[in-house]
């Protein structure tokens, strides 16, 4: 075996043993224990949020005039001496749990609301279309302010 050949086989070896995650550098986690997972209506993203801010009451689920699926839900700031800024986005889901979408791919647009200390502000939004039969509301705090 020449000089040449050796090097190849080395070399060759090498490559084959370091690939050996078909996945690449991001592995997939699931979290089924999560609260958007265990189908919660209203997901706090942040740790703190669950001190900071209180859902006191299930949102209002009910339909418009062309049966769109329409939700309400107060968010308190339950801390006496901070304001919070937070944005809140609803995710749309059909009969099947598929998230339904404006337009492909296009993520649902999260709502900057500011709350002040012991404050409560209402959250609605309607479904873009009849075919909406579930949703989550999810809330986080705006990026920089925590």
């Amino acid at each position: 075996m020449t000089r040449y050949e050796l090097m190849l086989t080395v070399i060759s070896v090498v490559l084959l043993t370091s690939c050996t995650t078909p996945e690449g550098p991001y592995v997939a986690v699931a979290k089924p224990n999560s609260p958007e997972a265990a189908g919660a209506p209203v997901v706090l993203m942040n740790n703190d949020l669950l001190r900071t801010l209180a859902v006191d009451r299930p949102p209002l689920v009910d339909h418009d005039s062309i049966h769109r699926l329409r939700v309400q839900v107060g968010l308190r700031n339950r801390v006496d001496d901070e304001v919070l800024q937070i944005q809140v986005q609803t995710l749309w889901m059909n009969d099947a749990g598929r998230v339904l979408y404006s337009q492909p791919g296009s993520e649902a647009a999260w709502q900057n609301t500011t709350l002040s200390p012991n404050q409560t502000a209402y959250y609605s939004q309607t479904a873009l279309t009849a075919e909406a039969t579930k949703f989550v509301i999810r809330v986080r705090y705006t990026a920089g302010a925590k």
